[in-house]
Order: C-alpha cells, then sequence, then structure tokens
C-alpha cells in the first residue's frame, strides 16, 4: 500500500508541475452525439472549437437548437480566456450534420469541414444540396463568424466524409477524406471509380474555394479510411486504415495484401504526388491522428489489436481490445520509434499535435491500470482521459491524467504556435468534471467539452543540419519551453535560439526560463561523409566515375542524366 501511494503521489506532483488547465467549457443539450471534434486557434490566441449537439444547447453566450435536425454541427469561438464569443450552428432538414475538422491559416481564414445528409444551412444565405447518402462539405468562415462559402463533394450512391483538413504556409486548403460510389465529383473534377469501392481522397482548394486538384486512392474493398491530415514545408501526411486489400495511390503502393487491417502513412508533395507510403499490419491497426514539423518529423496516434508489424519488432496489443499506439517516421518515411501501452480493455491515442521543437503532445483514453512508458497511470472514473508530451526520442517528458471520477475521453488536441503555446483537448464526459479550478457537468448522456491550459514544463532540445566538409555556414537552433521570458546565452556570445555561419565542432548554449530554471544544453554541427564519386573533364566533356546514376543541373534546370555532359 505504501508503495502505490507513493507511485500515486509522485506521478500526481509530475502532473501538476507539467501543465495547468486554465478553463474549461461545455455544451450539450441531452443526446448521445455531443462531441467536439477538432479544435484551432488563430494569431491573437482565440481558440474555436467545431463538433455536434443534438437538442437545445447553451454555449454561454448563445443557444443553438437542433429543430428539424437529427444532429447539428457547430462552430463555436472563446477568447483566450475562455469568454464564449459566437457560436455558429450548421443544419439539415430531418438529417444529420457532422463537423470533424477546422484549420486556421496565417491570415486567421477559417475553414471546417465534415459531412452532412440532406440540404445544408451554413446561415448567412449559404446552403449545400446533396448529392448521395452523406456526402463531403467544405466551408469557410471570418473570424467574426460569418460564413463566406461552402463547397461541396462526393458520390451520389455512398457515405462520404471529410475527416482531416490542414492548411499549407502559403494559405492551400487540403482535405482528406473518404468517398465510395462509380463516379467522386469535386465540383469540375471527376474521379472515376469503377468497382463503387470505398477509397481514400485528398483534394487541394484555394483560399475562395476553387478545387485545384483531387486525387484518390485505388484498390478493392470497403475497409479505408482517411482520418488525419497535416502538412508540414512542401509535404502532406496522412493516416487511417486500410483494410483486407491491397491498394494505391497515385501509382505507389499503401498496403501489400488482403490479410488484416494496416495502419497506414502516405506522404505526397504539396500537388498531390505520391512520395512514399508505409503500413504496418496485420492485426487490426488504424492511425487515428497524424501532425508533421518543419524538422522532418512526422508523429501518428493511433491504435492497435493483436499485431502490428514494423521493420525491426512486432507490437502486440495487451489482449483482443485496442491498445493506444504512438509512432515517429522522418520525412522521408523512415521509422525512427513505435511504442505502445494498454490494459485488458480498450484504450487508444486519439491525436497528435507536433511543437515545432521535436516534441508532440499525445491526447488518449485508458482504463485501469496501464505501464505508461516507464510511468504507471490508473484511471480514475472507467475510461479516462490521459495527456503527455513525448520528446524526439519517444521518452516521456511528463504524463498527466487531468481529471477524475468521471468518464471523460479526448478526441482532439492543439497546441498554440505562438507564446504562451496552450494547449488544448477536447472530446466528451460525462457528470460533474473537474479540470484544474473549473467544474463542468453535462446536461445528459455525456457533453461536449473544451479544456484549455498552459505547459510550463521547463525542456530544452537542439537541431542542426550537417554541413559540407570545410563549409562554415552551420546553424544551430535550440528549442525551449517553460515559463517565460526565456533567455539564451551561447559560447559563440550569441544570446538566440538560433546561430547561423557555425563551422563543424561543438556548441554549447545556456537556457533559464522565467521561473529560474537553467540548462547548459551541447549542440553539434557535423560535416557529411565525402562524396564516393569523382567528377572528370576532358576538354568541354564532364563524366563521373564512382557513381552509378546521376543528372546534371545548370543554373536549377537539370540538362542531363546518366551520361557524360558536353
Amino acid at each position: 500500500m505504501r508503495s502505490a501511494f507513493l507511485i500515486s503521489y509522485f506521478l500526481l506532483c509530475i502532473s501538476l508541475h507539467a501543465q495547468q488547465w486554465n478553463w474549461a467549457a461545455s455544451a450539450g443539450g441531452g443526446g448521445n452525439v455531443d462531441f467536439c471534434h477538432d479544435i484551432a486557434t488563430d494569431s491573437q490566441g482565440n481558440a474555436y472549437w467545431v463538433g455536434t449537439v443534438s437538442g437545445d444547447v447553451d454555449f454561454g453566450c448563445a443557444t443553438l437548437s437542433t429543430g428539424n435536425s437529427d444532429i447539428l454541427g457547430f462552430v463555436a469561438k472563446r477568447a483566450p480566456d475562455g469568454t464564449c464569443l459566437w457560436v455558429r450552428g450548421i443544419t439539415v432538414g430531418f438529417d444529420e450534420v457532422w463537423v470533424f475538422g477546422i484549420a486556421i491559416d496565417a491570415d486567421d481564414r477559417i475553414y471546417v469541414s465534415g459531412r452532412y445528409n440532406g440540404t445544408a444551412d451554413f446561415g448567412d444565405g449559404i446552403t449545400l444540396n446533396g448529392l448521395g447518402i452523406d456526402d463531403i462539405f467544405l466551408a469557410r468562415y471570418d473570424t467574426a463568424g460569418t460564413c463566406l462559402w461552402a463547397r461541396r463533394a462526393g458520390s451520389s450512391g455512398s457515405d462520404d466524409e471529410s475527416r482531416g483538413l490542414a492548411v499549407s504556409a502559403s494559405g492551400d486548403v487540403f482535405v482528406a477524406a473518404t468517398c465510395g460510389g462509380t463516379s467522386m465529383v469535386f465540383d469540375a473534377i471527376t474521379i472515376p471509380n469503377p468497382g463503387n469501392f470505398r477509397q481514400l481522397v485528398v483534394a487541394r482548394y484555394d483560399s475562395l474555394g476553387a478545387v485545384q486538384w483531387v486525387k484518390a486512392s485505388t484498390g478493392n474493398g470497403q475497409g479505408k479510411s482517411a482520418r488525419s491530415i497535416s502538412v508540414a514545408g512542401d509535404r502532406l501526411f496522412v493516416t487511417g486504415q486500410v483494410g483486407f486489400s491491397a491498394a494505391s495511390f497515385d501509382g505507389t503502393g499503401i498496403t501489400p495484401g488482403a490479410q488484416g487491417s494496416y495502419l497506414y502513412v502516405l506522404a505526397t508533395d504539396l500537388d498531390g504526388n505520391a512520395q512514399w507510403a508505409r503500413s504496418y499490419g496485420t492485426g487490426d491497426n488504424e492511425g487515428m491522428g497524424i501532425s508533421a514539423d518543419t524538422l522532418g518529423n512526422v508523429f501518428v496516434a493511433g491504435r492497435l489489436s493483436g499485431n502490428l508489424h514494423l521493420p525491426d519488432d512486432t507490437l502486440t496489443s495487451v489482449s483482443s481490445n485496442d491498445d493506444m499506439l504512438m509512432m515517429k517516421l522522418d520525412r522521408d518515411g523512415d521509422l525512427q520509434w513505435a511504442r505502445s501501452a494498454g490494459s485488458a480493455q480498450r484504450d487508444l491515442a486519439w491525436d497528435v499535435t507536433a511543437d515545432g521543437m521535436g516534441n508532440a503532445y499525445f491526447s488518449a483514453q485508458f482504463n485501469n491500470t496501464i505501464e505508461y512508458f516507464g510511468t504507471s497511470v490508473t484511471s480514475l472514473g472507467g475510461e479516462d482521459i490521459l495527456i503527455s508530451k513525448l520528446d524526439g526520442d519517444g521518452d516521456v517528458v511528463w504524463v498527466a491524467r487531468p481529471s477524475g471520477f468521471q468518464r471523460d475521453i479526448p478526441l482532439c488536441i492543439h497546441r498554440h504556435a505562438f507564446v504562451p503555446h496552450e494547449i488544448y483537448f477536447g472530446g466528451y464526459f460525462w457528470g460533474a468534471i473537474t479540470y484544474g479550478s473549473t467544474t463542468i457537468d453535462d446536461v445528459q448522456n455525456g457533453d461536449a467539452m473544451i479544456v484549455a491550459g498552459v505547459d510550463t514544463t521547463f525542456d530544452v532540445s537542439s537541431y542542426a543540419e550537417a554541413i559540407c566538409q570545410g563549409d562554415c555556414n552551420g546553424v544551430a537552433h535550440v528549442f525551449a519551453n517553460g515559463v517565460e521570458p526565456l533567455t539564451y546565452l551561447w559560447n559563440t556570445g550569441a544570446t538566440t535560439p538560433a546561430v547561423a555561419g557555425l563551422c563543424a565542432g561543438a556548441y554549447t548554449v545556456e537556457v533559464t526560463d522565467g521561473g529560474g530554471n537553467s540548462e547548459v544544453h551541447a549542440v553539434e554541427i557535423m560535416e557529411h561523409e565525402p562524396m564516393m564519386f569523382n567528377i572528370q573533364t576532358d576538354g568541354d566533356s564532364l563524366w563521373v566515375e564512382g557513381g552509378s546514376d546521376w543528372t546534371w543541373e545548370l543554373d536549377g534546370f537539370q540538362v542531363g542524366a546518366g551520361q557524360p555532359y558536353h
């Protein structure tokens, strides 16, 4: 008993030090479909949450009523301190609207996506007719909550939906969806689907709602999902599941065959050209969330049941129920690590958000007591929320159970890009439940919720790329998290988080946060290995000795390949 008490107390101390939950809000109308599916923030730190509700629902500054709709979609905005600013509903007559995704670009253009059945009314005179059973929608709002436009996509004979939504630095909008039917229509672009099988689809729109391109998978079977999409630099990353069939995308194979359900990760460029695909089977495995950063990290949250075969290992679930799964790949598709945790009941990781500093925050649900990568965590209310921060090596920075004694599920997690980098998670809960100093209570049958906090853990990491031999153009980046303000002092005398013009060698930087925490961190600039080929010349001819495949470029343009250049 004494050991168990000390472990629980120690975990509680770690959790309280790691983050502070500042406010929480809920919304529900007595149905069992009140969910928060996604969260995003704008440049001013306002938080937007989207999801579904049923009945008469009080959001704090406005009430939405389902009316004739069975299920109502919502988009809601809260100030950084949690004050409700506005709420907008999306309705259909006698049917359902599900809002699954939200993304906000650098200019605070707000996009939401999901599915609807019937004729959808977005307000502000914007409506969409239906094509088939369930159709995809993409809509844009401004920061005042005005719907500016909405677009429809899908087929006439299947259940279609978009669960993944992302924006690029240049303002393009990317939708990850699943569609069936014999043809998939995205405005002026139609993709044939002769076998009438369910396919994963990726589409790009501009900020005015004009579709730029659409690409879909091929392959038999109905067991395909596109659960999440992320953009980093010049790459798109999509994850989901392909079950009991071979599938490909843009000529690149995703899954090898018909045994089991595979978790997959697909990478394309911003024009939809496939770069690589990886899949992991052969149990019942699925990618639920994906988040990439510009450092080349691709983090995946998901679930596994049975076996998940990796290149050099196999993960196996504790029981026949799901276990939570956390993975990291690099931008070239090489698996860096994969870890799982679970109990005899259902445990899974719903979502992940990268912090841009080499770490990632995961949201998961768990039951009973699990061993979470060296830390024992016990649920108090049946299914409980587990929020954790993992570093680039997959090690736990901190893990927290933010609530207790009631059931709560975290469907999404988001980190604000600007200081103080608030963390938000959302989902649904039952009963009276307390996050930090805020207690919320459901109306009946569970309500949607959003919770805001800040990570105050002092943590330092770094990143540096190798340079060519003899060069002195290296750049070292140090990333720090903690209580603001943060200060930096390099052994070169620099006082900025990033230092350029470095030669190969070891460097140190002392980082101090506003709470008095300090760490001296080492960063090494490495040199690339020398090239294993020689360029030979003879008059006006060039050729390569020691290489088997090469190209010649002049002023950035390819002028020859695989043979001497004249």
